[in-house]
């Protein structure tokens, strides 16, 4: 991603629908980007990773292109209902670079 294009990423809603969104630079993180755009995720916290109102579920083969998850991110996501070890993540931990290009993220079922 350069400061004249995003990238794009097509999110999954809790009704199964599809859209693919396009970030703004000013979007550095995947919680940015799905709140701005209205996906139904809270992001209580904004971004502090300290909420987990902004969990989502990563498609299968993009689950192993992205970095771990960190300590406290395990650790707030581990408690979820819909925890799944393998594609569980926190959107505000998941920064926002060319790499993603192309995307697929499932918004989690509410707790």
């Amino acid at each position: 991603m350069d400061a004249n294009t995003g990238i794009n990423i097509t999110v999954i809603r809790r009704d199964g629908s599809q859209q693919t969104l396009l970030s703004e630079p000013s979007q550095t993180t995947l919680m940015n980007l799905l709140y701005d755009e209205d996906q139904g995720i809270e992001a209580v916290c904004g971004g502090c990773a300290s909420c987990a109102t902004c969990h989502v579920l990563i498609s299968e083969d993009w689950a192993e292109k992205l970095p771990a998850r960190s300590e406290v991110e395990n650790m707030l996501l581990q408690y979820q209902e819909h925890f799944d070890q393998r594609r569980s993540r926190l959107s505000c931990q998941v920064d926002l670079n060319a790499d993603l290009e192309g995307l697929v993220v499932e918004i989690a079922p509410e707790e």
